[in-house]
């Protein structure tokens, strides 16, 4: 039976099987390959080891790896695409198969588009078979650079070279290497459907004492010397090659040969025979005395490629003389009985009503069933047959195969709808040879072929809902067959499939990029039936999904609230849709603090801070934490911190008045172009020193934040924290602060409140990450005898931070823990809100609770801290602040003191309670007017 192939302008499907043929030698056969293991070769792949076990997962990296361990029976398949990086070795096979257990080494099939190419060195071939026996190597391809000898057999017998390709172009000096050699002491090889460029001097080339050789079906293009050049080889049969051999004899026979020279096709081209050819009038076809006894010639082909003004070209010599013509050398030597020649044609497939087509002599030593590409010998219907024999095979390398044409417009009818679905398929095709065709259709839902004569259309219903590709084939008398696959019958269920959609941050190694939302997209029951999405993220902006896509990333141009939706077609045009909401958000990008900027700004006046004195000009920067130290106050004021070219609020982020030094962190939103600035709301000037602690950013992989449950680490005067009595003036307290209360010890950075008190002297603290002199900022400023608390957020390296005493004389320091930001799986992220202050008058020892949640950008859910800014105007009395969760108990600890008639404020990040509220409580003996500018919020979301 014949094999399947394509038909001329469709997509079909072809099958193309290799030709079995019937003995390793002469008239040849190959057995079929052992079973026993298969060997991998691929130096592409990431796992590839020459001291592995050569398996597909683990296959060898060079190819000589394999030679050196193959055992009869196996096969050794090289993988990867080489087209671009060809396999860099030469090669050297010295193990040997046997008769019912060859070895087999095999690379790309001619149905892959990919190809094993292996490069061929200067120094030797890139394959050599050395003093082996029953081996075959197929489908390989070999790229010679250097013009030099590629494949060599040496010492071997039993040997089969079949479909291999040797690749360059043609050199433009004289080269000497042959592309497949058989050296004179081998026997029994068979070279077949090969294709060999012009790259070397010889195409196959067979050396005196060689036995039993055939070269068939191979074609070869324009080598320098000699296209298949055999001396001194007995019983050596070349059958049905093409050869171009405009430069040199095409086939040649000498030295004392003997054999049979059949069915191939020489040809010359005039236009080329001069500038490179070494030998442009040589013969095409040459047997010298020594061997004409010996050699018989038949049904061969002398031809032009193209007709020309070149000089006249030989076609035979045979026993040393010329003839120009087939009728001559027939008339002259007996040979040649069934010669062609005065014809055109070229190294490619024949055309219609050619005279080479059904002419050749099936029966010739070594004639194979199948052509150069596997195709198979078949009957040109269309043409008489002239040849010998039953099979009818055209001359040449090359077999004319019958074209089977399949209609266009034969799909099935309706492509899609309900089920069950009935459908109605047209079966209309035709042979350019006019064979009588017959069709089976298979619908592709398990149900029995439907078979019948093409022009009668074929029913079907499908019962089931699904997407079917029906396939028909068509079939010649002979076996030869066609085939046409449909993109797809859609059998859609009774509802759509229904749409899903979620969305988280997108991590990676812990860290958060809180503006950018992955979204999962969770396969449907039904997910055959989608024919594409499309997701809308809510900012303006949709991309198209693959279909199957599960996951996609979304990286928003600010932080907000955004409704992502999900838009689902399916194949029958039906749409659903799913949303989700994302809260797009900072991640925290703790700073090494550095005093970046001192200014003295005049009453009333405005400093501009750009982005770059802020630090501010990396990815996605919305917001920054910065601290400010106040001197030279000339009187009492506050300084209004707000995003440059926004309107001014009525916050504030730091008090002052004249003699006294006053600290405060806060975070402050900064305009598109990175920039702040701060007006002093005072009557009279004051210096200023700004330092940046932290940055916010939407598009930057860092730091979730985690609110603690405030908690003391640290109190001199009971000994908490390991440190009882008094810190002299200049002296410091190493706190640990990682591993302990919840706090990992891999944390980036830590929010403290830290309290000086029992002041003996005026003076400040400072605190430092552990181990660094570059980390540092500024804790409270105090008088003689005031208690000063000032919230900081600190960078740590070891989970350690070091508080200094700055005063000439002592004080008892207190740090309390109000939260941390790292890596880890879960945490808070950052929302700016739009700065807004309230006022509140909280009576002595009394709690008032401060709603953070659902305004002025706050979601209403979901919130796990706010970032305010806490002042305490001119206090009655001196006392202190406590800010905490609602719903849970009032700490010990300090959120800003306050002494009487000064006034004092502070940076306050404060837990929020599930309700959405927080606690301030007052432990002064008298009431006070509390000011909280809220400035912003962090808000649940998983960070892995």
């Amino acid at each position: 039976m014949h094999r399947p192939r394509p038909a001329v302008g469709l997509s079909l499907a072809a099958i193309v099987v290799a030709g079995v043929m019937n003995s390793w030698g002469a008239a040849a056969a190959v057995a079929d390959p052992g079973s026993d293991r298969t060997l991998y070769v691929n130096d592409e792949s990431l796992t590839c080891t020459d001291s592995g076990p050569g398996t597909e997962s683990r296959p060898f990296c060079s190819v000589q790896t394999a030679a050196d361990v193959v055992e009869p029976g196996d096969t050794v398949r090289i993988l990867g695409d080489y087209s671009l990086s060809p396999h860099p070795e030469a090669v050297v096979l010295t193990r040997s198969g046997t008769s019912d257990k060859p070895i087999t080494f095999s690379g790309a099939p001619l149905s892959s588009r990919l190809k094993t190419v292996l490069a061929t060195p200067a120094s030797a071939p890139a394959l050599t078979l050395k003093g082996v026996h029953d081996v075959r190597v197929e489908s390989l391809t070999f790229r010679d650079e250097h013009h030099s000898d590629v494949v060599a057999v040496t010492g071997s017998d039993h040997v089969a070279l079949d479909q291999l390709t040797v690749e360059n172009t043609a050199p433009t000096v004289p080269v000497t290497g042959t592309a497949i050699g058989v050296d004179g002491t081998s026997s029994d090889v068979t070279v077949s459907r090969n294709t060999l460029n012009p790259s070397t001097a010889y195409g196959v080339r067979v050396q005196p004492g060689a036995a039993r050789i055939t070269v068939t079906s191979n074609l070869i293009f324009m080598e320098q010397q000699g296209g298949i050049a055999v001396s001194g080889a007995a019983d050596t049969d070349v059958t049905s090659n093409t050869v171009f051999a405009p430069c040199a004899t095409g086939i040649s026979l000498d030295g004392g040969s003997s054999g049979v020279v059949e069915n191939n096709v020489a040809l010359t081209n005039g236009s080329m025979q001069t500038g490179n050819c070494p030998a442009p009038t040589a013969p095409l076809y040459a047997v010298p005395a020594d061997s004409a006894n010996q050699v018989t010639a038949d049904y061969n082909v002398a031809a032009t490629a193209r007709s020309s003004s070149g000089p006249a070209r030989t076609e035979y010599s045979w026993a040393g003389t010329a003839y120009t013509t087939s009728a001559a050398f027939r008339e002259g030597t007996g040979q040649g009985t069934h010669d062609i020649d005065g014809v055109t044609a070229y190294p490619g497939p024949l055309p219609e009503h050619s005279p080479l087509i059904d002419s050749a002599d099936a029966t010739a030593p070594g004639e194979l069933s199948t052509d150069l590409t596997g195709q198979p010998r078949v009957d040109d219907l269309l043409v008489d047959n002239t040849g010998t024999g039953t099979t009818h095979p055209d001359r040449g390398a090359l077999e004319r195969q019958d074209t089977l044409t399949i209609a266009s417009g034969d799909v099935p009818t309706p492509p899609k709808g309900l089920a069950p679905l009935g459908i109605s398929l047209n079966t209309d095709a035709t042979s350019s040879w006019g064979a009588a065709l017959s069709y089976s259709v298979d619908f592709g839902d398990g149900s029995d072929p439907a078979t019948g004569t093409p022009g009668t259309p074929v029913t079907h219903t499908y019962s089931a809902p699904g997407l079917y590709h029906p396939r028909i084939t068509f079939t010649e008398p002979d076996g030869t067959t066609a085939q046409k696959s449909y993109a797809g019958v859609t059998a859609g269920t009774a509802t759509p499939p229904a749409a899903g959609l979620s969305a988280t941050p997108d991590t990676t190694d812990g860290q958060v990029d809180a503006g950018s939302a992955r979204f999962t997209v969770p396969a449907p029951a039904d997910a055959w039936e989608v024919a594409y999405q499309t997701l809308q993220y809510g900012d303006g902006t949709q991309d198209n999904l693959a279909v199957g896509a599960t996951q996609t990333t979304h990286q928003y141009p600010a932080p907000g609230t955004y409704t992502a939706t999900l838009t689902q077609t399916d194949l029958l045009g039906r749409t659903t849709t799913a949303t989700t909401v994302f809260h797009a958000a900072d991640a925290f990008v703790a700073v090494s603090p550095a005093y970046d900027t001192e200014k003295t700004i005049a009453a009333h006046g405005v400093l501009r801070l750009s982005a770059a004195t802020l630090r501010a000009d990396s990815n996605g920067v919305d917001a920054v934490r910065l601290q400010l130290v106040t001197s030279n106050a000339r009187a009492n004021g506050a300084l209004t911190l707000y995003a440059h070219g926004t309107t001014r609020p009525n916050t504030a982020g730091i008090t002052f008045e004249p003699g006294r030094t006053a600290t405060a962190e806060t975070t402050v939103k900064v305009s598109p172009t990175g920039s702040v600035d701060l007006y002093n709301a005072s009557t009279g000037a004051v210096t200023v020193d700004v330092a940046t602690v932290g940055l916010q950013s939407h598009a930057q992989y860092a730091d979730a934040y985690h609110p603690a449950a405030p908690v003391r680490l640290l109190d001199t005067r009971t000994g908490t924290g390991g440190v009882r009595g008094p810190v002299a003036g200049g002296h410091s307290v190493t706190l640990t602060v990682g591993g302990t209360h919840g706090v990992p010890a891999g944390a980036h950075a830590v929010v403290l409140d830290v309290t000086a008190t029992t002041t003996k002297a005026s003076g400040d603290l400072t605190v430092a990450t552990h181990g660094t002199d570059d980390s540092v900022v500024s804790g409270p400023y105090w008088t003689t005898g005031q208690t000063a608390t000032a919230q900081v957020v600190i960078p740590v390296a070891d989970g350690k931070v070091a508080l200094h005493n700055e005063s000439k004389a002592s004080a008892h320091l207190v740090a309390d823990l109000v939260g941390w930001y790292g890596t880890t799986t879960s945490g808070s992220e950052f929302l700016p809100a739009v700065p807004t202050r309230t006022a509140l008058k909280v009576a002595a020892h009394a709690t008032l609770k401060l709603k953070v949640t659902g305004a002025h950008g706050v979601p209403a859910s979901g919130v796990t801290a706010a970032d305010l800014n806490l002042a305490v105007a001119a206090p009655s009395g001196s006392g202190y602040l406590v800010a905490y969760a609602d719903g849970g108990p009032r700490p010990g600890v300090y959120s800003l003191n306050f002494t009487k008639g000064h006034s004092a404020a502070g940076s306050a990040l404060v837990k929020v309670g599930t309700d959405g509220e927080i606690d301030l409580y007052n432990a002064g003996a008298g009431p006070v007017n509390v000011t909280a500018d809220l400035l912003g919020a962090y808000e649940a979301a998983p960070a892995g």
